[in-house]
């Protein structure tokens, strides 16, 4: 057999596009980027562009990714029943939670 009777089939292998993902707490927060389909929580699928930037800074609202303004938020001490143990008289002393005490947490609020 000479080589122009050969004939050389080949195949490219199928490309999967790859699929972006965000992934966020039950606030809307940034848990983690990631293009791994085997992470369990709630996400949304982004375009490369906004994996590429990875903002910490953003929140997902409804389904959309939405950058919120940080001279928004507002973070406030309030008595709360899980939260450290603090002083009665002053709150700045952390306590044991065996001595009289009220437990604070701090809650933020974006406006």
């Amino acid at each position: 057999m000479s080589a122009e009777e050969h004939v050389i089939i080949w195949e490219a292998p199928k490309l999967e596009t790859p699929e972006f993902r965000l992934y966020y707490d039950e606030q809307g927060k940034v848990l983690c980027y990631t293009g791994d389909k085997s992470v369990e929580g709630n996400y949304i699928v982004i375009d490369a562009m906004t994996f590429v930037e990875a903002r910490p800074d953003v929140r997902v609202i409804d389904g959309k990714v939405s950058r919120f303004n940080a001279e928004a938020v507002v973070h406030k001490l309030m008595p709360s029943d899980d939260g450290i143990a603090c002083s009665i008289e002053d709150v700045s002393i952390i306590v044991e939670p065996i001595e009289p005490h009220t437990k604070w947490k701090l809650k933020t609020y974006e406006l």
